[in-house]
Parts: C-alpha cells; structure tokens; sequence
C-alpha cells in the first residue's frame, strides 16, 4: 500500500487553494457591494478634525476656523418657549474655481448623539446671499469666493455642550468636517 494516498493528501492543493479563495471571494463581493451601494467609498464615516489653526482642508477648500455663541437676545425672532440660540459661523475659503458642494451642516450633542438643522427661516430670519447656511453654488463663468457660512441652531434648553458642527462635502471619500465647539 505503499502507492496510496490519503484523501487529505490527494486534495492538499485543492484545499489550500480553497482556504485561500473563499475569503477573498467573500472579502470581494463585499467590497463591490459597498462600493455600489455608496459611491465614493460610501457615507461620510471618519471625521476630519481642525488641527492648531482651527481649519480642515477637505474637497478642494479650507473649512474654518469656526466660531460659536449662545444667543440670548431673541427679540424680534420666533423662538420657542424652552429652547435656546446658538449661533454658529464657518468661513469656507475654495482652493479651486468651482467651489465645494455639502449637505446641511448639522450641530450634534457629543454626548447624546442628537442632531439639529439649521432654522434660519423657521426663526422668520429672511434668507440671504451673503449669511448662507449651506455651500455656495458656483455658476458658470464664475470664480469662487470665500465666504462664511451662518448657522442659527435652536436647541432645547436641556442639550448640553460640547457639540459637534458636522459638513459633509459629499464625495469626499467616506470624510466629513467636524468641528468641536461649546459655546
């Protein structure tokens, strides 16, 4: 019997081949399935944080510094009874000539994880192109400028800080700015 073989070592070959090739299938499909489900390498999953200057560079711009403030003379305003004004501002400076794209800029409670809009219109603030609260679209023929974002949050008066202004650029490789503040 000395011409015969285990089964384990007629197919040893096979097996390692088998042992190699089915994680990485398996490792694959998941990576196709990510990369189609959420182009651009998907959700906004890492933050970028400001170093010592206080700025982000992220999607073709520099993203600060930021600056926040509780707002407490609400005259005039439709301000809820128990909530509270913070007002925060962003300068955005475009590296290029067409500026960045972003979604809403959220303001998020570090410790509870809840999140708020900005609400410019719903305090019966009039819109305006030069306090805007998202990105400023470039045109064609045009050159983008720097400008500052204006951000008005009402929160109830219970959130407490620190908080996080979060923009996502969109497209930015899963990144997204955040910016620590407590106002």
């Amino acid at each position: 019997m000395a011409g015969t073989r285990g089964w384990w070592r007629r197919n040893a070959l096979a097996l390692v081949a088998v042992a190699v090739l089915l994680p990485a299938t398996v490792v694959g499909a998941a990576w196709w399935g990510w990369k189609h489900a959420y182009p651009d390498s998907g959700m906004p999953l890492w933050p970028v944080t400001p170093g010592v200057s206080g700025t982000v560079d992220l999607k073709g711009a520099t993203w600060g510094p930021v600056k926040a403030k509780v707002i407490t003379d609400t005259t005039g305003l439709d301000m809820p009874a128990g909530a509270t004004l913070i007002g925060v501002t962003v300068e955005v400076t475009p590296h290029e000539d067409k500026g960045p794209d972003c979604y809403a800029p959220e303001l998020v409670e570090q410790s509870t994880g809840r999140s708020w809009q900005s609400v410019r219109g719903e305090l019966g603030l009039s819109w305006s192109t030069d306090e805007p609260e998202g990105c400023v679209p470039t045109l064609e023929g045009e050159k983008a400028e720097p400008y500052q974002l204006v951000l008005p949050y009402v929160v109830p008066e219970d959130a407490e800080g620190p908080f996080w202004v979060d923009i996502d650029p969109g497209q930015a490789e899963s990144k997204f700015v955040r910016f620590p503040i407590d106002p």
